[in-house]
């Protein structure tokens, strides 16, 4: 078995690489190319995965470091420097394409719980791939993309808090003592974390960064340690990996463990976004067509002009508001995630996460 997993995955990179140089000949993000291998090689074309459960395995290892690179990226110092015009246009944007969302999906005739989901899944945006595409411009120090990275900070904090809270009330429990319940474990393991950072951390860092090869290690150790200890407590081990990030984030040596992890990270996404075209459903796409159409408008033209007018009536001009506003035209990763979730915790189907995959 474990040779046919091997060759299995094998033949997925193959193809992956072959129709991710396609897209990188039309100039297409390569992430478009690892979706289509997955829909390729699914049951209803090639249907050359058979261990399905193996590269899920794996895939679920690259979201996990995905997010503590997203979470090393947010270093906790830079929350000061936000200002007040990303905090409002980051909640103002988030309260309006949750609303507008959730009212369109109702009206699309899916249920409040369903709808709650989709919703969700429009609101937060790509961090990585925005800092990504501002810092290549060199427009991360002009007024826009210092905007823009402030809010998207304060959607991947909301982002957080919905994962955590998703994750934990998959407890079968009354509300009360679900509440508790987070709210006693979140105290524990955020006290627990505080110490250890504030009296060891720093300690190990610097003896690890001594050697490249143990800083890397160490990272690893770190991320996956803390998303261990999350998915022990009941919480989803992607907001463990996520507050891993964030700790080390405060730390000079950050860089030098991005840069260590990244490769690791591209890798096992492969996988993940693989594994997300592979569980794609299409014998009820025709169900799901029409109102992803409708959501993607919404997505392209809404969210970008709800962060315009938040901004103009602050005073910004039309430019810095349009180019601020182009950065929350797409879905992220978190929106994945958050729907893997909700699949997994029984509240909604696989048909609602394909269409939310077709979004994305």
């Amino acid at each position: 078995m474990v040779l046919d997993v091997f060759i299995e995955v094998s033949l997925v990179i193959f193809i992956a690489f072959l129709i991710s140089l396609v897209m990188r000949m039309l100039k297409q993000p390569l992430i478009i190319g690892y979706i289509l291998t997955g829909i390729l090689v699914s049951p209803y074309f090639l249907n050359i995965v058979r261990f399905e459960e193996s590269i899920s395995t794996l895939g679920h290892y690259g979201v996990t470091i995905l997010l503590f690179m997203v979470g090393i990226s947010l270093n906790p110092r830079y929350f000061k420097e936000i200002g007040k015009i990303s905090l409002i246009t980051g909640l103002g944007q988030i309260i309006f394409t949750f609303s507008i969302g959730f009212l369109i999906s109702i009206f699309l005739g899916y249920s409040p719980i369903e709808s709650m989901y989709i919703s969700i899944a429009l609101t937060f945006s790509n961090t990585i791939i925005i800092m990504k595409l501002i810092s290549d411009k060199g427009d991360i120090d002009k007024l826009y993309g210092k905007i823009s990275i402030g809010f998207l900070i304060v959607q991947d904090i909301v982002a957080m808090a919905i994962l955590v809270l998703i994750s934990a009330f998959n407890v079968q429990s009354g509300a009360g003592e679900i509440l508790v319940l987070i709210i006693s474990k979140i105290v524990l393991i955020l006290t627990a974390i505080y110490i250890f950072t504030k009296y060891a951390l720093s300690n190990f860092i610097s003896y690890a960064s001594k050697n490249q090869e143990f800083l890397f290690l160490f990272s690893l150790m770190w991320c996956f340690s803390l998303a261990s200890v999350f998915h022990l407590l009941g919480f989803s081990s992607e907001i463990g990996a996520l507050i891993a990030g964030i700790v080390l984030a405060i730390f000079p040596e950050r860089y030098e463990i991005a840069s260590k992890v990244r490769p690791l990270r591209d890798f096992f996404l492969i996988l993940f976004f693989v594994v997300l075209g592979v569980q794609m459903t299409f014998e009820t796409s025709g169900n799901f067509i029409i109102p992803a159409v409708i959501l993607s408008i919404f997505v392209l033209f809404g969210n970008p002009l709800i962060v315009m007018i938040l901004m103009g009536a602050f005073g910004y001009t039309k430019k810095t508001g349009f180019l601020a506003g182009l950065t929350v035209a797409q879905i992220s990763e978190f929106s994945l995630i958050i729907a893997s979730l909700g699949l997994r915790n029984g509240h909604i189907s696989q048909e609602i996460v394909s269409m939310i995959h077709l979004l994305a």
